[in-house]
């Protein structure tokens, strides 16, 4: 391997990969030690600076809100683009800009399905809420299909299996008596998703860390 091409390749490994960067520097580099170090810091800079710009790294501690949290526009824009995509012949998009009052939100799909969201002081969403009194069968198709929708707007890297097992792990695609009250809770990612049903009444809650 040539000199140039050794120094090329050992450069790229410390911008992109430094510890086999700094293996590859300590065993074939040409240069002196201060040399090197310094290279070294460089590239650890520059590696820092692209993963905290792209959100890949959190250094100063604290959770990721950068990562998920969005301000009510934007989830509705992603909401959107979700049922587009997964239920486009439902009519389950969000028409209308969602209007912010006392940090919250609220929007109304059908008189027994609404939805709510919370924000935080930054003006981003760390809750949601979906509240739902089904009464016949295509109510409550409705409702799991919102449903649905939500897991896929908040978590885009599950498929429809995966996004089944959340409504499995809440007990939402079983039949379960109507006088009954339960609570279910289940985490994907940094969502926790939980429901509470008391006599017929749901709670569908999606918090985000």
């Amino acid at each position: 391997m040539t000199s140039y091409i050794k120094t090329a390749a050992m450069i790229t490994l410390c911008i992109f990969i430094p510890p086999i960067g700094w293996l590859f520097m300590y065993k074939y580099s040409n240069f002196d030690k201060k040399t090197n170090a310094a290279l070294a810091a460089v590239c650890c800079v520059f590696f820092l600076y692209a993963n905290i710009s792209a959100g890949n790294l959190n250094i100063f501690g604290g959770d990721k809100n950068f990562e998920i949290r969005m301000t009510p526009e934007n989830f509705r824009e992603k909401f959107n683009a979700s049922a587009q995509k997964l239920a486009p012949n439902l009519d389950l998009s969000i028409d209308a800009p969602l209007i912010v009052e006392k940090k919250s939100f609220r929007y109304e799909f059908t008189p027994k399905t609404s939805l709510e969201g919370k924000l935080d002081d930054n003006g981003k969403i760390f809750e949601l809420k979906i509240f739902t009194e089904p009464e016949t069968k295509d109510e409550s198709f409705q409702t799991i299909n919102v449903l649905g929708l939500l897991i896929a707007t908040l978590n885009p890297e599950l498929d429809a299996e995966d996004r089944g097992e959340v409504l499995r792990d809440l007990r939402m695609l079983k039949n379960v008596s109507t006088e009954e009250i339960y609570d279910w809770t289940t985490n994907r990612g940094l969502v926790t998703y939980s429901v509470h049903s008391d006599k017929g009444k749901s709670t569908f809650t999606a918090e985000l860390k």
